[in-house]
C-alpha cells in the first residue's frame, strides 16, 4: 500500500518515523518544512501538498492540533477528501470533537472514501518507542488494510466500533487522564507543604490503589525532574478536556470534576503555563500556594 502521513508534530513526527523504521515506505506532509527535511533524510518522500499526497495514496493518516486544522486538511478546496481516490481510505488520528468526526465521517462517505478514526493512547515517550495504543472506529472490513499498518507504529489496538467510536473513546480518555493531573498536583503540593519527604510520599502513592499511569511513568520524568518540555502540551491538553465538558453538555451529562478541571488549565495557561508540559500544573499549585516547586 501507499502511505501517506500528514501532520508531523510531536505525536505525529515518531508515528511516522516509526513506520519508516519498520520499512514502510511513507509519503509525508506538514506546513513545517523542518521536521519534513528530517523524515526525508530517514528515508520518507515529501509531498509538495496534501493534494498531490493524497493522489498517490491507498491509505492517508493525519494527524492536526485540533478541529479546525482537521477541517482546514481534509474538507477544504484542496484537501483530503476532494483528492484521495474512491476506494481508499483515510484514518484521522487527531483528538477532535464528536460533530467533527461525524461530519469527517459523512463526506468520506459521500465521496466514495472508507473513513476511520484512530486516536492515540499512552504518552509521547511511547510513541517515540514505537508502543503507542490506537482507539480504532471503523468498519470491520477495513480491520485486514489497517491493523498492520498501525502495528508498525504501537503495541496494541483496540477495536472500539464504527467510525467516530475512536474518538469517542479518546475523548473519555483524555478526561481521565487530565483530571489525574489535578489530582496529582494537588496530592504532591499537599505533602510538600506537611513537611513530609517528597521520594518517601512518591514511592508510597506509585505502590498502592494510589498509583496512575501519569504519576508512576511521567511526573518523575517530567516536572519532577525539572523538564515541561511538552510531551502534552497543557495548551492541547486544554483543548481535550474541552471536548470532554462540550460533549457533557451536548448530552446533559454532569462531569462537574472535568469542568473544574478544565477551568483550573484555563488558569493555569493565564499564568503563563503556555507551551509547557500537562504536569506544569504541580508547577502552577506550588507557585500558587507560596511552596517551593516539587523537584525529586
Amino acid at each position: 500500500m501507499n502511505i501517506g502521513f500528514i501532520g508531523l508534530g510531536r505525536m505525529g513526527f515518531s508515528l511516522a518515523r516509526s513506520l519508516l523504521r519498520n520499512h514502510q515506505p511513507v509519503t509525508v506532509y506538514d506546513i513545517n518544512a523542518d521536521v519534513v527535511r528530517q523524515l526525508v533524510a530517514e528515508g520518507a518522500t515529501q509531498a509538495a501538498d496534501v493534494a498531490s499526497l493524497c493522489q498517490g495514496s491507498d491509505l492517508v493518516f493525519s494527524m492536526l492540533p485540533g478541529p479546525k486544522q482537521v477541517k482546514q486538511v481534509a474538507l477544504g478546496e484542496n484537501g483530503i477528501v476532494r483528492h484521495l481516490p474512491p476506494g481508499a481510505i483515510y484514518i484521522d488520528m487527531s483528538t477532535i470533537d464528536v460533530d467533527t468526526v461525524d461530519a469527517l465521517a459523512d463526506a468520506c462517505a459521500a465521496a466514495g472514501i472508507h473513513f476511520g478514526d484512530a486516536p492515540v493512547g499512552r504518552l509521547a515517550m511511547h510513541a517515540d518507542r514505537g508502543e503507542s495504543l490506537f482507539m480504532l472506529g471503523i468498519d470491520e472490513q477495513h480491520l485486514p488494510a489497517v491493523e498492520p499498518v498501525l502495528y508498525k507504529m504501537g503495541t496494541t489496538i483496540y477495536h472500539c466500533g464504527k467510525a467516530g467510536s475512536g474518538m469517542r473513546t479518546k475523548i473519555i480518555n483524555n478526561m481521565m487522564v487530565l483530571c489525574y493531573c489535578q489530582i496529582n498536583s494537588e496530592a504532591l503540593v499537599l505533602a510538600k507543604s506537611l513537611g513530609l519527604d517528597l521520594q518517601k510520599t512518591f514511592d508510597v502513592l506509585t505502590n498502592t490503589t494510589a498509583s496512575n499511569g501519569q504519576l508512576k511513568e511521567k511526573w518523575p520524568k517530567k516536572v519532577l525532574a525539572g523538564d515541561l518540555t511538552p510531551g502534552f502540551d497543557i495548551t492541547l491538553g486544554y483543548k481535550d478536556i474541552s471536548l470532554a465538558s462540550s460533549a457533557g453538555a451536548a448530552t446533559q451529562t454532569a462531569l462537574p470534576v472535568c469542568d473544574t478541571t478544565k477551568n483550573i488549565f484555563r488558569m493555569a495557561l493565564a499564568a503563563g503555563k503556555a507551551g509547557q508540559d500537562t504536569s506544569c500544573l504541580t508547577d502552577f499549585w506550588a507557585e500558587a500556594n507560596g511552596i517551593e516547586k516539587l523537584r525529586l
